[in-house]
Formats: C-alpha cells, structure tokens, sequence
C-alpha cells in the first residue's frame, strides 16, 4: 500500500513540477490514466477485504450461533432431567408422608438368635417378642404393633433389634400425626444405636417428620446432616436432590 502511493505522490509531483516548469498548463494523460488505475485498484482491493472480513464475521456468527443452540439443547435436557428427579422425589416424600409403612430390610432376625427355621420354643422371649410385634405389624395391625414394639424396648432397650423397633415405632407415630413421638424414635436409631445400618434411613424418616410438623429449620439441618455423613447411600442422595428444593 505504502509503495503505491509512494508511485502515486511521485507521478504528481511529477506532474506538478511539468505543469511548474511549463510555461503552459499542459495535461499528460498518461500520467492521470495511471493514477485512475492505481486508485480503481486501491478501491477494488479495499472491496476484497470488506467482503473477506464480512464473509469471517458471517462464519463467527454462525459458529456462535451453533454454540448458542447446543447451549440451549442442553440446558433444556438438564432442565428435563431435574424435573424427573423432583418428581421422582415427591412421590416417594408422598409415599412416606401417606402412610408409607414399610419394614422392607427390617430383619427379624437379631444378634446372633435365628429366627428362621428354628421353633418357636427354641428362641428368647425377647425374639418372641419383637416377632409378635413384627408379625403385627407386617399384617397392618398397627395398634397393636405399637403396644408390641413398646413393650419389647421397655423389657429389651438394649437388644440388637431394638434399633428396628425404634424405626418401626417412629412410622407408627408418623401414621398417627404424632410427630413428636415419632421425632425421638427416629432419634433414638442413630444416637443410642451407632452400629446400626439402618442409621441413614432413620435420619431421612427424622427430617421428614420434622417437615411435616412445619419445622423447615430442623428439616434442612438433618437433610445436611443426613447428605454429609451419607452421601453415597439412597437415603443420603435424596437428601441432596431435597436440599437443592429447599
């Protein structure tokens, strides 16, 4: 570009000094050819790379826009699979809040008593008595159940099944509305019962109680609770998916 007008500032002066040195203004039409060519060439080149700057920007907005799209897309498929997951969290919270009794991985089974396959009279009268209070339960007898679970703890606080009686006794007490009850049975499976594996899900039962009873507060402490100690367990998941709600 330089050398052009470099060519282009030396034909004027070329040109001026003829028309200086003239005694008469004479025109070199060769000379004003040239400068036209060079100046038509300028402009032409200058066109080129417009259109080849314009032409880059079209491809950077259009790569930016496929960006932008596949941004999109994805957000709504986590989106999506938030909403599946909420769901999926209600209708168990649903289930447990509406009378989801379950003894499912409650064994009657405990220490190193067997209850299966042996006669009745070869077992403790402590397992006669949490399996009379199971049996009720698991045949939706529930008042009696109740009755049951709390005369095996009164006789029988410290057997191996007692951490299941606390659990069991604390979905009864939720069935029947009575969230305080249900609060300390909750409580007591993991405070007095540190090797008990159902420890988790009598956390998970505890901070839904407490959000039935309209304590938010002491919900979200126990799901935090719950969530920390166990996060790779069902219950400690669910925690986590609750707290992101709350």
């Amino acid at each position: 570009m330089n050398y052009r007008y470099s060519k282009i500032i030396a034909l004027s002066l070329l040109t001026a000094s003829a028309v200086g040195n003239a005694a008469a203004p004479v025109v070199d039409g060769k000379a004003v050819d040239a400068i036209q060519q060079y100046q038509e060439n300028d402009q032409t080149q200058l066109v080129g790379e417009l259109m080849r700057q314009v032409m880059q920007l079209q491809q950077e907005v259009s790569y930016l826009r496929g960006q932008s799209e596949e941004q999109g897309y994805l957000i709504q498929k986590l989106q999506r699979q938030q909403k599946e997951l909420y769901a999926d969290l209600d209708r168990r919270l649903t289930e447990a809040s509406q009378g989801g009794l379950s003894g499912e991985g409650l064994s009657t089974v405990g220490g190193s008593e067997s209850g299966q396959g042996s006669d009745d009279q070869n077992l403790s009268e402590a397992q006669k008595s949490y399996n009379k209070a199971f049996s009720q339960f698991s045949n939706k007898e529930y008042a009696f159940a109740k009755d049951s679970f709390k005369s095996f703890l009164k006789e029988h606080p410290k057997h191996p099944l007692a951490a299941n009686a606390h659990y069991i006794l604390g979905q009864l007490h939720v069935n029947d509305k009575e969230y305080k009850q249900a609060t300390f049975e909750f409580e007591a499976v993991y405070s007095q019962f540190p090797d008990a594996e159902i420890k988790d899900r009598a956390m998970l039962k505890l901070a839904q109680t407490h959000e039935l009873n309209g304590n938010k507060g002491e919900a979200k402490k126990t799901y935090q609770a719950l969530a920390k100690a166990f996060p790779n367990t069902t219950a400690g998941k669910l925690a986590k998916v609750k707290l992101s709600s709350m």
